[in-house]
């Protein structure tokens, strides 16, 4: 928690008691991420509709501390918001979004997460009785694997391979069910134990590898496209309960004008930049066969049945 005290020195006192609302919001992606621009528009559309009534101060690049760390500062009020991905930590039901192979593609996405249907609602509201309001969605896109060199055309590819994969749990009984060793570890931490050589792979959307510079420490990129973890932009259900009535809209509306847009650029980079990372060294490797790891998938999805439910699963994979 000490690295919060810099950042949370530059907001003494309480945002409610001022006159400008000040909003303290945190992400741990580099300044070249697509949150920004998220967070750019974000702060454009509050000015335009409510003129000087806000200060965002946003912190960039982990500056705050980790995901988990930005959770508990806005359960105690020295935050109030932040950019992450950790709706499986906040409750286990939400680890449904972390499913791997549980999306078809990206209008699936659409289906579940943007188009305000009824999955969309109901995830909302787990997060909003625990204690956070969702203010909008965001991406990092389809996932792919990174190794030090082994190439992955099929799960059982992955056989004893040391990876680091994010703390999720359908994603650590997947990984397992596909031979792999996974390891998770905290975002940050990826480079370097990918450098020392304390995992050999890891795996992330394109966007992510290329400002992280994971190209750097690894040899080549498979295509396999296991996962898409969501993000979401989200405040503390006190902060958000405590701001004027005549405001609440419109920062809805902010944030959802910046996740069309953060959603967009990330799939546009993605898209763009597996080109870049097969230029600055990568090898890339095209043809997979996505069907060999269904069979894990499905394993993760029973042994997540218990704390997700089965209802929630399937209405998840059956949202058009």
């Amino acid at each position: 928690m000490a690295a919060l005290s810099a950042g949370i020195a530059l907001a003494a006192g309480s945002a409610m008691a001022q006159d400008k609302i000040v909003m303290r919001i945190a992400h741990n992606m580099p300044e070249a991420h697509s949150y920004a621009l998220w967070l750019g528009k974000f702060k454009e559309v509050l000015e335009e509709k409510l003129p000087g009534r806000f200060d965002v101060k946003v912190f960039p690049a982990a500056q705050l501390g980790t995901e988990t760390e930005y959770l508990e500062s806005m359960q105690i009020g020295t935050l109030d918001g932040a950019i992450l991905g950790r709706h499986g930590q906040i409750d286990q039901r939400l680890d449904v979004l972390n499913l791997p192979m549980i999306y078809r593609d990206d209008a699936h996405v659409d289906a579940v997460l943007h188009s305000g249907s009824d999955v969309q609602k109901r995830l909302d509201d787990i997060l909003f009785e625990r204690g956070y309001k969702v203010l909008a969605w965001g991406e990092l896109g389809f996932r792919y694997i990174t190794t030090n060199g082994k190439e992955i055309r099929n799960a059982s590819d992955l056989q004893g391979l040391d990876i680091r994969v994010p703390n999720v749990q359908p994603w650590l009984t997947a990984f397992k069910a596909w031979g792999a060793n996974p390891t998770p570890l905290p975002f940050e931490e990826v480079y370097s134990a990918l450098q020392q050589g304390v995992v050999s792979a890891q795996e992330n959307p394109p966007e992510n590898i290329w400002t992280s510079k994971f190209y750097e420490v690894q040899k080549t990129m498979s295509l396999t496209g296991h996962a898409n973890i969501p993000t979401e932009f989200v405040l503390a259900r006190s902060y958000w309960e405590k701001l004027p009535e005549d405001t609440r809209e419109i920062v809805l509306e902010a944030a959802r004008a910046g996740s069309l847009i953060q959603v967009a650029a990330a799939r546009q980079a993605n898209a763009d930049l597996v080109g870049k990372l097969e230029a600055s060294g990568l090898k890339i490797i095209r043809d997979i066969d996505k069907e060999s790891f269904r069979a894990g998938a499905e394993e993760s999805y029973k042994a997540s049945e218990a704390t997700i439910g089965r209802d929630l699963i399937d209405a998840v994979l059956q949202a058009k």
